[in-house]
């Protein structure tokens, strides 16, 4: 399996096995080919112990979202159909208009028996995997900030075994990006209002952008700022927070 990993995304590529049907609800049927290991495939027991970490010990501040990478894969997203299988049974995805998709958090033990399926043959189906903030620019504060960065570290050097951490990198920073950079921290310190506009980050590059283009610009919090706590961003219109890693 190859790893594509930029500042701000983790990207897998997951060559799958054989069919799985896919539907919004239903347990899958019963199919007659087994799904066979492949070691080019991740094994789900990974992804999903990584998804009841972020569940029990993320403080609902990170996500990890999936999306077919269309350009990478060689089937049609129409025709793709997608699922995981345990031993126990059979968890239907379903893919959004662009391709995006949620994966079940299974049971650990019951995850380590699973697996991806699919109508892809070997090596013709590409999954991208992004690590995402859940905190709208509105709600970033310094408090957030620092909080970002304790869970993050907990989570990797505490929770995550070191064969899993690749999974979840290491957080350098947060970073904020905006079609203008007019990011701005106000705080309130004994009855006064106080703002404090925020540099920008030189060389950092958009995560959004595509190869080639110029993104947007960015700057960067890493919670060792001596700002208050209670400092809130303002946010420009538009703006996405991300983390840098």
């Amino acid at each position: 399996m190859r790893h594509l990993l930029s500042t701000a995304i983790l990207a897998t590529s997951l060559m799958a096995g054989p069919n799985a049907r896919a539907s919004d609800t239903a347990v899958l049927p019963a199919v007659h080919t087994d799904l066979k290991r492949d070691n080019n495939v991740l094994p789900y027991g990974q992804i999903n112990r990584v998804l009841i970490l972020l569940r029990q010990h993320g403080e609902g501040l990170f996500r990890l979202d999936f999306k077919v990478d269309t350009q990478r894969s060689k089937v049609a997203l129409a025709d793709l159909k997608l699922a995981v299988r345990s031993d126990d049974a059979d968890y239907p995805i379903k893919l959004s208009d662009t391709g995006a998709f949620d994966l079940p958090v299974l049971p650990e033990a019951e995850g380590k028996t699973a697996d991806l399926a699919t109508n892809a043959g070997k090596g013709q189906l590409s999954i991208a995997g992004t690590l995402e903030l859940t905190v709208a620019p509105e709600d970033l504060t310094m408090a957030k900030v620092r909080q970002i960065m304790r869970v993050a570290r907990t989570l990797r050097e505490e929770l995550l075994p070191w064969y899993l951490r690749w999974l979840f990198p290491r957080i350098d920073a947060v970073r904020v990006c905006s079609a203008t950079p007019t990011w701005e921290l106000e705080w309130r310190e004994n009855g006064q209002l106080l703002g404090l506009p925020l540099p920008l980050a030189a060389g950092e590059r958009d995560p959004e952008a595509r190869k080639g283009a110029q993104g947007r610009p960015c700057t960067l919090l890493n919670g060792q700022e001596q700002w208050p706590d209670a400092a809130r961003l303002l946010p420009p219109a538009n703006s996405k927070v991300s983390v840098k890693l």
